[in-house]
């Protein structure tokens, strides 16, 4: 009996023993599977990846070799002009144009970049060839790939004319084409704040050139410069164009009623507001003075900026028709914004009316308004002349 159950204890453990090894067996051949499935997977990769750098090589080369004919066809074209003015509209000049045209707006961004060095490295590049040249980059790649363009022109100025006094600049043409010719000045501010400072200083005045001709484009440009001012320089460089943005170019000089129902749903900012009404005299109209002089008076323009403006404003106005300068303050209330308007009525108005000029330096009190208008008109008299004499010691003033 026991040596029976000796022996069916160890048939038992070598079945156990038996089963342990093939179990390992099983598990290492799927650990040998799994890791031949993986190298086969990575060199599949490897062949994949291979082809598809030798693929991307022979389209670079490609694209090489497409360039260079490019710039070939393009050099022998505009080398010289054509002798007869007349053969320059030839029906067999025209079509090759037509073509060079087409092969050019098949380039992506980067054929452009390799386009415009093979051009710039060419040493034949004359100035006939360079104005050719521009034509097509702005006819061409600026009309469909502006961001993309602007990018390239940013990073090699000299490649594409940035600077060339012979040619009209590309950039300055791609902020006019898509801020006047065909809006968009989500794709002009995208370039402008991918550009570097200097770009951004040059070109940002471009937009108001040509995107300030009506109160709803003012509106759109306002909206895109406040998102374009995210640092401290760029809002520098927006409040230098706000004035354009508010009452448009200066040769528009739109209504009272237009431009101040214009700035009312602006929402401008205080600090908006001081930066748009700094050259007012050259935007408003003069007959409507005694109307901004009232605004100013309720505006929320720091009183500062506020007499400094009517002054401006005042200045004007008296040289043009000191009556209605004169009558706007017979019958306006007492405010800082008089008391600048009076010292400038009284500036401009004592050469041809001493009386009254000094009528209303004497309506103000001790102060800068008072001070300012009496210097002025004493440093306006001839030096040493017994007028000034007079007037000094009136006055107490030294030159």
């Amino acid at each position: 009996m026991k040596r029976s159950l000796i022996i069916c204890a160890v048939i038992g453990i070598c079945a156990a023993l038996l089963g342990w090894v093939e179990s390992q067996n099983l598990s290492n051949n799927r650990q040998i599977n799994a890791r031949l499935r993986k190298e086969a997977s990575v060199s599949q990769g490897n062949e994949a990846g291979a082809l598809g750098f030798s693929e991307q090589r022979k389209e670079y080369f490609a694209m090489k070799e497409a360039v260079k004919a490019l710039r070939r066809d393009l050099f022998a074209l505009y080398r010289e002009a054509p002798e007869n003015p007349a053969a320059a509209f030839s029906d067999e000049r025209l079509r090759t144009e037509a073509e060079l045209k087409s092969r050019l707006g098949e380039l992506d961004p980067t054929g452009i970049r390799l386009f415009m060095e093979e051009c710039s490295n060419d040493p034949d590049l004359t100035l006939q060839i360079r104005r050719s040249l521009n034509n097509y980059v702005q006819k061409v790649f600026i009309w469909k790939y502006p961001v993309e363009v602007a990018r390239l022109m940013t990073q090699s100025p000299a490649q594409f004319g940035i600077g060339d006094a012979g040619i009209y600049d590309p950039f300055e043409y791609l902020v006019y084409y898509y801020s006047g010719e065909k809006p968009d000045l989500r794709t002009v501010f995208q370039c402008l704040s991918e550009a570097p400072p200097e770009f951004q200083s040059r070109y940002i005045g471009q937009s108001t050139k040509y995107a300030t001709g009506s109160p709803s484009r003012r509106a759109e440009l306002l909206e895109k410069m406040r998102s374009f001012a995210t640092t401290p320089e760029q809002r520098d460089l927006v409040n230098g164009q706000m004035s354009d943005v508010v009452f448009g170019r200066p040769d528009a000089r739109g209504s009272f009623i237009e431009l101040s129902s214009w700035i009312a749903s602006a929402n401008l900012s205080s600090e908006e507001l001081v930066a748009a009404t700094r050259n007012m005299p050259n935007h408003v109209r003069v007959g409507e003075t005694g109307q901004w002089l009232d605004w100013l008076g309720m505006s929320e323009i720091p009183a500062a900026f506020s007499k400094a403006r009517a002054y401006e404003l005042a200045a004007r106005w008296t040289e043009n028709d000191y009556a209605a300068a004169g009558k706007w303050l017979n019958s306006a209330p007492d405010s800082p914004v008089k008391s600048a308007v009076a010292s400038a009525y009284a500036v401009k108005s004592y050469p041809y009316d001493r009386q009254g000029a000094i009528k209303w330096i004497e309506t103000l009190p001790q102060g800068p308004d008072r001070s300012k208008a009496l210097s002025a008109i004493y440093q306006n008299l001839p030096e040493d002349s017994d007028e000034a004499a007079a007037f000094a010691s009136e006055f107490g003033l030294v030159r």
